[in-house]
């Protein structure tokens, strides 16, 4: 029962961890607005929004207007209706420049801080009405100088490429979830240590209980991951129901923002493997005793290869696998529990091999 429990919780904890992540870190939602500008359906998208927000806030067609001679005035509006095409290529290529990548990471890192700083009860911005605003004016700007001239860019209104990612009314339901994040990605993660903890601790099968546990890690991996994949046509759906056009970005949006949520499923299951390998290594089927009567000598009289060993493997998996080396508690914790497993492992072959623990060790 405990194990359920802790499973339903591991899988909480999982969103929650990757909702505190992703929103609540700033080199993590800019790595992440750099990657979403990279994408080709995305950068169209954003290339679409940036020329009609130059359409709808100028008269373009009057402005090339004024600079046409009389007979050839009337020819505005058609080529302004063209150059709108041609605009939206000119700016796709526009957002592909380093530079213009550069302004793009830096207003998402600029409304991401203004983001916490609001969110956390710090003072609100007066230029920004206490809303969380990324703003795009400058590369708005940059779009009118190589479209339709620099003429235009004094006719942008004060709010032209602003776009509002939290107001002002919103503040106060934004700051509740943000506290629930924060604090459940942390209780609910000890809460499930505890519980496997007192499960492993009361039970007389433990090891069972142990190969319980990593096929609940396995398990709840899977949930999240095929959680990600399904939940995402979802959302994208709802999203894209008026504008099927932009599906494609959307999908693409999706699975970059949840990139993280990826990265803990396949965690989760990289986790519950080990533990499923380490139970059945030490269980009774006569591959696992055969293993650990190989092993017996190397366990029982040279501990410190033994822990060296299981160092080298540990320092690999953070290195090549999935896991996250920048989050160090976790990491501990991990590293914490598989010493546990090693000593166990070393005492029970001990009792299983008397004549190896009473002989001699022989010299290496």
């Amino acid at each position: 029962m405990l194990i359920v429990l802790a499973a339903v919780l591991l899988i909480v904890s999982s969103l929650t961890i990757w909702a505190k992540r992703q929103l609540l870190d700033t080199d993590n939602w800019t790595t992440s607005s750099s990657e979403l500008l990279e994408d080709p359906a995305i950068r169209n998208a954003i290339s679409v929004y940036l020329v009609n927000q130059l359409y709808n806030n100028v008269d373009v067609a009057g402005e090339l207007q004024q600079g046409l001679p009389p007979r050839a005035q009337p020819l505005a509006a058609p080529l302004a209706a063209v150059l709108k095409e041609a605009s939206v290529r000119a700016t796709d290529a526009l957002l592909a420049r380093p530079r213009v990548q550069q302004l793009w990471e830096t207003a998402n890192r600029t409304a991401h801080k203004q983001f916490l700083v609001i969110i956390n009860g710090g003072r609100r911005l007066q230029t920004s009405n206490g809303e969380v605003v990324l703003d795009l004016r400058p590369i708005l700007n940059r779009l009118a100088q190589t479209s339709v001239g620099a003429r235009v860019v004094a006719d942008l209104p004060p709010d032209a490429g602003r776009l509002v990612i939290m107001k002002s009314n919103q503040l106060k339901l934004a700051q509740k979830g943000v506290r629930a994040v924060k604090w459940l990605s942390v209780l609910v993660s000890l809460i499930v240590l505890v519980l496997l903890a007192v499960a492993v601790w009361i039970s007389p099968y433990r090891r069972k209980i142990i190969l319980g546990a990593g096929v609940a890690c396995v398990v709840c991996a899977l949930i999240v991951l095929v959680a990600r994949r399904y939940l995402g046509n979802y959302v994208v759906d709802a999203l894209t129901e008026n504008s099927p056009d932009f599906r494609g970005a959307a999908d693409d949006a999706w699975s970059i923002g949840t990139d993280l949520l990826r990265d803990i499923g396949i965690n989760l299951l990289v986790y519950g493997l080990v533990i499923i390998a380490a139970a059945l290594l030490a269980g009774p089927s006569r591959a696992a005793r055969a293993l650990r009567r190989w092993m017996a000598p190397t366990l029982v009289h040279r501990p410190v290869v033994t822990y060296a060993v299981f160092v080298c493997a540990f320092l690999l998996l953070v290195l090549l696998g999935p896991t996250d080396a920048q989050r160090l508690v976790p990491l501990l914790v991990l590293f914490a529990f598989g010493l546990v497993g090693v000593e166990a492992l070393r005492r029970q072959v001990a009792r299983e091999h008397p004549e190896v623990a009473a002989a001699q060790p022989s010299a290496v």
